[in-house]
């Protein structure tokens, strides 16, 4: 049961200030593998993926909006966040899954 459970679910700590308000660092997320993102939800993937040279190996974003393929484009809570302003839209292959609650 415990590898289903690690399959379907990962704990994943919050890095840097790219979501404050809504999120600061060390806080950690609860995140469902695999589940698809809708606009609103707290995604997180991964950055190497998306932003080269990125020194993070995921990043944790809102969605702004749903393309027709399944990619996201995703914005920071905070203003001076690096998002898809800068990067463009993730693909849904980098994406992990969405965060569904703190621990």
């Amino acid at each position: 049961m415990t590898g289903w459970l690690r399959r379907r679910w990962r704990l994943v700590v919050v890095r840097g200030n790219s979501m404050a308000p809504t999120l600061h660092d060390g806080d950690r997320l609860i995140v469902r593998v695999g589940r698809a993102p809708a606009t609103g939800d707290l995604v997180v993937f991964r950055a190497r993926d998306v932003v080269p040279g990125a020194d993070l190996p995921w990043m944790v974003k809102r969605v702004q909006r749903v393309e027709p393929d399944g990619a996201v484009t995703v914005r920071g809570d905070n203003p001076h966040s690096q998002d898809s302003r800068h990067f463009g839209a993730v693909p849904r292959a980098a994406i992990l899954g969405v965060a569904t609650g703190r621990r």
